[in-house]
């Protein structure tokens, strides 16, 4: 069972277990995305849809020094209800919710800076799709400091046009369209929670289906310097890990490494050095490029 999170109210940040190994970590460094479906339960999905319609009153459990309830009211109008949060049962099932807070607390490690901000690409549909885009302000490269979540409060197939996600295109800016065959669809049921590296190439996709389709987005922040204090895998190699294919697999090794609280370890040689993107199992010895000393010691720690 996974432990509910720590909060703490004073520095609006959270603590709890990790809850990802060392493959799945290096995995969202591969992709840049992490689905978690259903894992909020109907009750709340039901209480944030009446919140975003406004069928029901605001109720903050807290309120930051100066907000009255005109400026609430103003922003649950907005494409930024970030009042939201100041709802005790949002902050305990969404910011707060174990499954997703346990992926997070794995990435970002330690005390976790909770969202200041909360946007609603409010969809309704029909609709054509997005151009597909980085959001803004994204940077490129191997720091992780903070995580871009989605949370759909209600069912979202395909016909209600949820976000599509071009896996891998954290690494690099993207230049020209990109191939709309290994475009990966977030369809999920109400309660779904998506993570996200921010600067990953997304849209919204062609909805053919009637209504309106809700999607809170928020970021959690780092606190702390990476360190690899996720889980453990005994048998994780670092020289033969997978970290991807061509053009992408030395940005992944080096995001991971850097994550490891280790980025000044990470060297490569590039061509068919390690971490080489070809074929491995051909080679009659090691790569080139990673030390024999570091396969004895386990890689990084």
């Amino acid at each position: 069972m996974v432990a509910t999170p720590q909060n703490d109210e004073k520095h609006r940040t959270f603590d709890c277990e990790p809850t990802l190994g060392d493959s799945e970590v290096l995995g969202f460094c591969r992709s840049g995305f992490l689905m978690l479906e259903a894992v909020v339960p109907e009750s709340v999905n039901r209480q944030t849809c009446d919140y975003l319609n406004l069928r029901c009153p605001a109720n903050p459990c807290w309120r930051p020094e100066g907000l009255i309830d005109a400026e609430i009211e103003r922003m649950r109008r907005s494409n930024e209800p970030s009042p939201i949060m100041l709802e005790r049962w949002f902050e305990q099932h969404i910011l707060l919710n174990p499954v997703a807070c346990g992926a997070v607390r794995s990435i970002l490690g330690r005390h976790v800076g909770l969202p200041v901000l909360m946007s609603n690409h409010l969809s309704k549909c029909p609709r054509e799709s997005q151009e597909w885009h980085h959001d803004a302000d994204s940077m490129f490269g191997p720091q992780v400091n903070y995580l871009q979540v989605f949370y759909y409060p209600q069912d979202t197939p395909v016909e209600m046009g949820p976000t599509q996600i071009i896996s891998g295109s954290h690494l690099t800016e993207a230049h020209g369209e990109p191939d709309e065959q290994v475009a990966v669809s977030t369809a999920a049921p109400a309660g779904s929670i998506f993570i996200t590296a921010y600067p990953i190439l997304h849209r919204r996709s062609h909805a053919t289906g009637r209504g309106v389709r809700h999607l809170l987005k928020y970021n959690y922040w780092r606190t702390v310097p990476p360190q690899r204090d996720w889980i453990i895998e005994a048998d994780f190699d670092f020289h033969t890990a997978s970290y991807g294919g061509h053009t992408a697999a030395h940005r992944v090794a080096q995001m991971f490494y850097w994550l490891c609280g280790k980025p000044d370890e990470f060297r490569t040689l590039g061509g068919q050095s390690w971490p080489y993107s070809g074929s491995h199992h051909n080679m009659i010895g090691r790569t080139y490029g990673f030390p024999v000393e570091r396969v004895n010691n386990g890689g990084a720690s």
